[in-house]
């Protein structure tokens, strides 16, 4: 297929990915959704073959590859029709990561995120409040360092 985007780089790329998740994902893409937990394996392998690094630096374990390649991630885990596998695979690579990679210093970057990349720690990133739901804008919580730690002061809404 000719495309002024994608290279035979690429396609073959496409292939491999849509092949992986073939086997390792699909056959078990029911019972994820069905008891709402995806099996732990299923990040290792997915960390072993690089698909949570793909555009992250080397020097975290990362294969630096062009914007391209995220792209046909996102179309491969659409493919499969699986909402809540293919947001966990999404929030692993892209948004836990990704916060780590920009906000993180040294030591969080090796401790965390290189090991989110592997699969090896799962990521997450909790955004919510009470009845204000995951409206980053509008939240109320605050951390205010104090010493060596931080005070979270929320809003108590049902006063």
């Amino acid at each position: 297929m000719y495309s002024k985007y994608f290279t035979e780089e690429h396609n073959v790329f496409r292939q491999s990915f849509r092949d992986f998740l073939n086997k390792e994902a699909v056959p078990h893409i029911d019972r994820w959704e069905e008891t709402g937990e995806i099996d732990r394996e299923i990040f290792e392998k997915m960390g072993e073959m690089g698909y949570f690094a793909l555009y992250y630096p080397e020097e975290y374990g990362g294969l630096n590859l062009d914007f391209f390649y995220t792209v046909i991630f996102l179309e491969e885990m659409q493919r499969i029709n699986s909402g809540g596998f293919a947001a966990a695979m999404w929030v692993q690579a892209f948004l836990g990561a990704q916060h780590l990679l920009k906000e993180g210093d040294e030591r969080i970057k090796q401790e965390y995120l290189v090991p989110t990349l592997t699969g090896e720690k799962i990521g997450c990133l909790g955004i919510t409040e009470p009845f204000g739901g995951s409206d980053v804008a509008g939240m109320r919580t605050t951390a205010v360092k104090d010493g060596d730690h931080y005070v979270i002061n929320g809003l108590n809404v049902l006063e």
